[in-house]
Parts: C-alpha cells; sequence; structure tokens
C-alpha cells in the first residue's frame, strides 16, 4: 500500500482526529521512510481536502465547522440525487446485480471496523452506471470530507438497522425504475446522516 493510502486510512479510521497535526518527521520515523515521501504524500491528501499542509513542518487534519457541514450536506443531495438519477436512466442489468452484490457485501460488514468502505463501495455502486466521472469525482470528495469524523460515523453505526433499511429500499426503488421514490430515499439518508453528525458537533 502506497503511504499516501495508508496515511489516509489512519485519517478516516480516526487514529487522526480532525485538527491533529501531522509531524514528517514522526510519520517519516513510524512508516520507515524519509521525509520527502511523506511530504509528497501530505501534498497528495491536501490534494484531496482531507489536510491541510503547514510548510516545513507536515501538515493538519481538516476541521469541519457546523456550517462547513451544512454547506456538504446541501451539496451532496444536489449532487447525490442528480447522479443517481442519470444512474437510473443508464442501469443495465450488469449494473444491478454489481449493485447488488455491493450491498451485500456492506451489508455483511455494517458496524464492523472500516464498515464506512462498504458503505461507500455501495454509494458508487449506485452511481457509477451515470458515466460521469467529474461529478462522482465531487462525490467521493464530499462523502471523505464527513468520513473523516470517524468518530460520529462510528456512532452512526448503531443505527445500522435503519440505514440498511434505507440501502434496501433505495434498491428496490433503483431496479424497479421507480426514480423519484429512490431519489426521495436517498435525500432522507444523507439527510438522516447529516442531523446525527450535527448534533455530534453541537
Amino acid at each position: 500500500m502506497a503511504l499516501a493510502d495508508r496515511i489516509r486510512a489512519a485519517i478516516l479510521e480516526g487514529r487522526f482526529a480532525p485538527g491533529a497535526i501531522l509531524s514528517q518527521t514522526e510519520l517519516a520515523r513510524a512508516h520507515g521512510v524519509s521525509r520527502i515521501p511523506v511530504r509528497d504524500a501530505l501534498q497528495s491528501l491536501a490534494s484531496e481536502r482531507l489536510v491541510e499542509v503547514i510548510p516545513g513542518k507536515g501538515a493538519r487534519v481538516v476541521r469541519l465547522t457546523r456550517e462547513d457541514l451544512a454547506e456538504i450536506r446541501d451539496l451532496r443531495l444536489m449532487l447525490e440525487c442528480d447522479l443517481l438519477f442519470r444512474a437510473m436512466e443508464k442501469a443495465t442489468a450488469a449494473d444491478h446485480l454489481d449493485i447488488d452484490y455491493a450491498l451485500r457485501k456492506s451489508s455483511l460488514e455494517a458496524g464492523r471496523p472500516g464498515w464506512q468502505a462498504g458503505d461507500r463501495d455501495f454509494h458508487l455502486a449506485l452511481y457509477r452506471p451515470a458515466g460521469r466521472p467529474r461529478h462522482l469525482s465531487i462525490v467521493e470528495e464530499l462523502r471523505t470530507s464527513c468520513a473523516l469524523y470517524a468518530s460520529g460515523y462510528d456512532s452512526l453505526a448503531a443505527q445500522t438497522d435503519r440505514w440498511l433499511a434505507e440501502h434496501e429500499e433505495i434498491v428496490a426503488a433503483y431496479v424497479a425504475g421507480r426514480t423519484d421514490q429512490a431519489c426521495d430515499i436517498l435525500r432522507q439518508h444523507i439527510l438522516g446522516a447529516h442531523a446525527h453528525l450535527d448534533s455530534l458537533m453541537r
């Protein structure tokens, strides 16, 4: 696994909290490399808006305010619902099988450490048939910004039954071609997750 991938995983798993300082020297020592690859890895993560580079020192994990979270919520509602609509217009039987596989995988991983990866893959499977890579890239960045708050998403896992049921309902509507219904369920799904995260930030 590349160094940037290892640091990213540590951030998204909550080993570095939002606002935490990432020292180039300490990361180099921990990963058995020089500071140069660490610097390059942090620059890469800065381009993903996971960290903010501190010249000559390292980086800081991005910290969101409640206002930031509200903006991300609004963007996600607009972009993800549009992406779902477009994907449903183009999805094939093969895409439906991929979505069913991603749903089953995320359901098996639900509530376990690292469950966010399965959730991410499920949503990407829903949206990928739209064939809009730039659109999808923006959505991935917004979802990653939320995943920074690993402790908040860990507590979301306590609501596993609710969000798994919503996943099932989205897929049922998706496969049946009920676009408005699928988008409505997705909208409530996003609103519920953000309302929970917002309550944790108060």
